[in-house]
């Protein structure tokens, strides 16, 4: 079964109107979870990262900078921090809903789809294809009766004896090391790392 999920970094929490930092998606495999070769750190090759132009959003969609988020970032280690710099590569939305959904399509039909929070990244989704009048298209392949989300799920499983956000893989140093709080293309690995070590957990202990 195919699964797709997304991360939003954002200049605010205001879905309606807050700029956009990036997105990263990864569909993924939920069948690979208790196979023998699950997924890994290495995995994090395969994620597709989504940098979007922040002067377009603010100059032709009126989208906001909150100044407390940017504070925020600002707080951050730099190799975080550096996500918010703005680069020549940086993509308008029109360019970002052709680019992801190009990437959808070759999987064929998404099962279910994730976010950490349904109330948010979802949204904010459904926002951007909307401001450039596409929204029915990504409507097509993510629609919302299909949407899970990864924090509820892995709250579902009481008598799985980790909080939310656990490391997911047995090398605690390693993780520490390696792992990047706030990157999109992190945290939505580490999310599919959890839903796998819980499902490998229940099929496989």
């Amino acid at each position: 079964m195919k699964h797709c999920i997304i991360d939003f970094e954002t200049m605010g929490i205001d879905t309606n109107n807050c700029v956009v930092i990036d997105m990263s998606a990864l569909v993924f495999d939920w069948d690979k979870f208790t196979s023998d070769k699950p997924y890994n750190f290495g995995d994090i090759q395969s994620v597709q990262k989504y940098k979007f132009d922040i002067r377009e959003q603010v100059s032709l969609y009126n989208f906001t900078i909150d100044k407390s988020t940017v504070a925020f970032w600002e707080s951050q280690p730099s190799d975080v921090r550096k996500n918010i710099v703005p680069k020549a590569t940086d993509i308008s939305l029109e360019q970002f809903a052709e680019q992801f959904i190009s990437y959808l399509i070759p999987h064929g039909k998404i099962s279910n789809w994730w976010s950490r929070s349904n109330s948010f990244d979802p949204i904010i989704l459904w926002r951007l294809f909307d401001a450039i009048g596409k929204k029915n298209q990504v409507m097509e392949y993510l629609p919302h009766w299909t949407l899970r989300d990864t924090r509820s799920w892995i709250d579902a499983k009481l008598d799985f004896p980790r909080k939310n956000g656990f490391c997911p893989i047995e090398d605690t140093q390693l993780w520490d090391k390696t792992f990047k709080a706030h990157d999109s293309a992190w945290d939505i690995l580490a999310d599919v790392l959890r839903l796998q070590a819980i499902e490998r957990a229940e099929k496989l202990d």
